[in-house]
C-alpha cells in the first residue's frame, strides 16, 4: 500500500460506509476482501474507531460506487 495521509473516519463518515455497503448489499466479509483487509478492520472503520489510509477511502467509494466525498462530507 502507498503511503498517504490517514483520513479521519468520523461518527458520521462511519454511518454512511456502513449503509452504502448494506445498500449495496454487501457483507463486511466480501467488503473486507475486495479491498485486502480484515473483517475486524471493516468493523472498525463502521464505527469510527480507526483513522483510515486515503487510498483505502478511494477503494471503498471505488467497490460502493460512490464518489469519495460523499462519505466524507458533513
Amino acid at each position: 500500500m502507498t503511503d498517504y495521509e490517514n483520513v479521519w473516519i468520523t461518527a458520521t463518515t462511519a454511518f454512511r460506509l456502513k449503509k452504502a455497503r448494506v445498500d449495496k448489499g454487501i457483507s463486511q466479509s466480501e467488503l473486507a476482501q475486495r479491498i485486502e483487509a480484515s473483517v475486524n478492520q471493516i468493523e472498525h472503520y463502521e464505527r469510527g474507531e480507526v483513522d483510515m489510509p486515503m487510498d483505502r477511502l478511494f477503494d471503498l467509494a471505488r467497490i460502493l460506487d460512490l464518489p469519495a466525498g460523499e462519505l466524507l462530507a458533513d
